[in-house]
């Protein structure tokens, strides 16, 4: 039997808020999502270590509006932190994204650009069957957290 094919899908976008500030909510806030985006992240516990350094593990319950108004989970475990670059990557490891997934990974690096930044994302999946469809829902929730975000960043001005 050949082994699944690994997929890769990178998005990225530019949004006007500055690197740091992105990268403190992603790395450092994360938890707080629920209370920015009430309507898409419905809870978010940290299950493992402090939620936000390497080998911490999160359970989120959410919704995708786009597909379905059912509650979903992941857990997931932050497998790399580089502040350097503010840089990190996640692996899902329970929860309904793998039940299609095999696998789930999601890099995220936030790179100063003028004003603002540029924020990209790297997922890395395999398919429990080649028929199953894109994560393409996942890349309209990242890309909304870009856009809620800015607009939260500038909500005071």
């Amino acid at each position: 039997m050949a082994e699944a094919p690994t997929h890769v899908i990178d998005i990225e976008s530019e949004i006007r808020c500055p690197a740091d500030k992105m990268y403190d909510l992603l790395k450092n806030h994360l938890t707080q999502l629920p209370v920015v985006f009430p309507d898409i992240y419905k809870s978010a516990t940290v299950l493992a270590g402090d939620g936000k350094s390497l080998g911490s593990v999160r359970r989120w319950t959410y919704l995708i509006h786009h597909t379905s108004d059912e509650l979903l989970e992941v857990i997931e475990k932050l497998i790399e932190v580089d502040d350097e670059n503010m840089s990190l990557t996640l692996s899902a490891v329970g929860g309904d994204v793998l039940k299609m997934h095999k696998q789930f990974d999601v890099k995220v690096t936030i790179t100063p650009k003028g004003d603002g930044s540029l924020v990209k994302w790297h997922i890395i999946f395999v398919k429990v069957d080649e028929d199953d469809p894109h994560p393409d829902p996942y890349l309209e929730i990242f890309d909304d957290i870009h856009k809620r975000f800015e607009l939260h960043y500038h909500k005071d001005e």
